[in-house]
């Protein structure tokens, strides 16, 4: 039986979407870059334009013995934030206009991963949510 994941658009609109993400450890390995956000499954724009990357405006998190990176999509994914295990958690990234996009992180794909270490014990888990601002071509 794998792990119990899931991923849920709470609320999209042409400049932002907001997405959950859940883990909980059943009986199999860590993730490993695992695409969380594919900017091309994204709404467009008015324009028909496809969103191609994401800047982080805000994160809430609740995670409990794991550690989780959230990193954008490259040759070597770039670390966006990490967040340590057993911890419970807020950055409003927003008053700045959030992190920079997945593209200018170096993405060429402006997707987002997750990678997780230390899975393997029961109540293993993340909670997660993710406030972006969407970017276009």
């Amino acid at each position: 039986m794998a792990n119990i994941t899931s991923v849920k658009t709470i609320t999209e609109n042409t400049n932002e979407v907001v997405m959950a993400f859940q883990l909980q450890y059943v009986d199999t390995a860590d993730e490993d870059a695992v695409k969380k956000v594919d900017v091309s499954t994204l709404a467009k724009n008015a324009n028909g334009q496809s969103c191609n990357s994401v800047s982080l405006l805000e994160c809430w998190w609740v995670i409990q013995g794991i550690t989780v990176m959230v990193e954008a999509d490259a040759s070597t994914d770039i670390i966006m934030m990490h967040m340590a295990a057993d911890d419970i958690g807020y950055q409003d990234f927003s008053k700045f206009g959030g992190l920079p996009s997945t593209v200018e992180y170096g993405s060429t794909t402006g997707d987002v991963m997750f990678t997780t270490t230390g899975l393997g014990a029961v109540g293993d888990t993340y909670n997660i949510i993710l406030r972006m601002k969407k970017h276009y071509a």
